[in-house]
């Protein structure tokens, strides 16, 4: 590539073979081929395809998955076939916690018949809206996401007709959580997968998790100690990993590692380290494989890959093997898209997660409610509407409401197969640590160690009656089965009634 007149090359992703000394691969990794990444015309790059030795594909852009759960998915029209006004309607949106209190930073989104109109608050709560193709009658819903402190909510068919200023009011998270998060609470997603019923000595010590994602805010009170370090794979810097620019490395961190201080909100491995690989936004292909290499030299034992690429690429897949050879479980959300598993949750190699949500655990106005879709036969979990159907669902995790830190260092709840992945990281790194059959084998990084992980984690599954198993996989892993200290799973009746008493559910 360096010698042909016709191909700029950019960089080049070796495969590295050099590892901190933490543990000895026992056994050799597959040949991964280096890469260049280069510039060329696309009849260049069709005649190298011709060359059964060389691999040649697009750089793809990374991206979370095609659909976001932030809003509930609805009809949209091609915006080719829009019809634009003239003079664009403009509507405000001043949005207030219960208390008075202007909340700047809040998303707000008004969904029509046509694309959605979207704004951000401003230092006084207040947010404006351009109607280009809708009028305020044919507003459907009124969608406010605030970034930390207050419960979302949805406004179906909200009245914004002839309104100077329509008023949005929103639950601080203490008005569900008594005294949060001045008293810490153990969430909904702990208490559903028993990891409150595990010994309190159990915290994962040793296990190193790689993140890869927005990049981590490590100033947060309950993440500063837990996260060791990144890199931002975009820029190539070692000093802005822990700018978040969209919050979704601090949620998932929070979920697997945050303090356990007496406040806020307890991860479920408190002592694993973490390590921030910033590949959003702007990461291509060529970054992710960087990153990859990046867990192998680092000594990393669970990587969690909460991004997703359009098409499959064969590198990837490589490399993901490589590092399944070299003894690290990969894990990642299997897309919110509400279709097939996203890509690289999908490949054969990567443990892929999908959400469960629960009823009772978020106050009825918020757009969590509209995930369930028609309510289950009895109230309990349920998998939403984002989350995948079909073959390639490995298993499931908490994603609905989820409660965790958030960039600023307050907390939020959030949604989305990604915190779903994050408790099954949390959960993998205290099999890592504490089960008998895998405690003895820390020295020994082999494709076994991880199979065997997995393993355990799908064997000690239970299926949840009200939830579709189309999108459930092998069910909701179970802590202390998965540990090896109870060979039984609870029925799912007694786990409510817990629950209840905890105060997570109505009684």
């Amino acid at each position: 590539m360096d010698e042909d007149p016709e191909v700029e090359v950019l960089t080049h992703v070796r495969p590295s073979r050099g590892r901190r000394g933490l543990g000895a691969i026992a056994e050799p990794s597959p040949a991964f081929p280096p890469v260049a990444v280069v510039r060329m015309s696309d009849e260049r790059a069709r005649e190298l395809l011709n060359n059964p030795q060389v691999i040649v594909e697009p750089d793809q852009p990374l991206m979370y998955s095609a659909a976001s759960p932030i809003v509930p998915a609805m009809p949209m029209v091609d915006p080719a076939l829009a019809v634009a006004f003239d003079e664009p309607q403009r509507i405000t949106v001043r949005v207030k916690g219960s208390d008075g209190a202007a909340v700047p930073a809040a998303h707000v989104w008004a969904i029509g018949a046509a694309a959605p109109a979207h704004a951000i608050t401003d230092a006084d709560g207040r947010a404006v809206l351009t109607l280009s193709s809708d009028t305020t009658a044919t507003i459907r819903a009124l969608n406010v996401r605030p970034m930390a402190g207050y419960w979302p909510v949805r406004i179906d068919h909200p009245r914004l007709e002839g309104a100077a200023e329509s008023v949005v009011e929103l639950r601080p998270l203490a008005d569900v959580f008594e005294g949060f998060p001045e008293r810490p609470m153990i969430a909904w997603g702990q208490q559903t997968m028993r990891l409150n019923q595990i010994p309190p000595t159990y915290r994962g010590h040793g296990i190193r998790i790689a993140i890869l994602d927005s990049g981590v805010t490590s100033a947060h009170r309950d993440l500063k100690d837990a996260v060791r370090g990144g890199f931002d794979f975009t820029t190539g810097s070692d000093r802005t990993w822990n700018s978040d620019a969209t919050g979704h490395g601090t949620w998932c961190a929070g979920v697997i590692a945050a303090a356990d201080n007496r406040t806020g909100v307890v991860g479920i491995a408190a002592d694993t380290e973490l390590y921030a690989c910033k590949l959003l936004p702007g990461g291509r292909v060529s970054d992710l494989l960087l990153a990859l290499d990046h867990c192998l030299t680092q000594d990393i034992d669970i990587a969690q890959l909460n991004l997703a690429c359009e098409q499959p690429s064969d590198l990837l897949a490589l490399k993901v093997l490589d590092l399944r050879a070299a003894g690290v479980a990969c894990i990642a959300p299997a897309g919110d898209s509400g279709a097939a598993v996203a890509f690289p949750a999908s490949l054969p190699t990567v443990l892929a997660v999908g959400a469960l949500g629960h009823t009772g655990t978020y106050p009825p106005e918020s757009p969590h409610a509209a995930y369930a879709g028609r309510q289950p036969a009895w109230p309990g979990p349920y998998a939403p509407h984002f989350t995948p159907v079909g073959p390639g669902v490995d298993l499931v995790g908490p994603g609905v409401a989820v409660v965790t830190t958030a960039p600023g260092g307050d907390y939020t709840p959030v949604d989305g197969t990604a915190l779903a992945a994050a408790h099954i990281t949390g959960l993998a790194a205290l099999v890592l640590a504490h089960h008998d059959h895998l405690r003895t084998q820390q020295q020994l990084r082999t494709a076994a160690r991880v199979d065997h992980l997995f393993g355990l984690l799908r064997a000690s599954c239970r299926q949840l009656p009200s939830a579709d198993r189309i999108r459930t996989g092998a069910g909701l892993p179970d802590a202390p089965t998965a540990l090896g200290l109870q060979p039984a799973v609870p029925d799912p009746q007694a786990l409510r009634a817990e629950m209840q008493r905890a105060g997570l559910l109505p009684s």
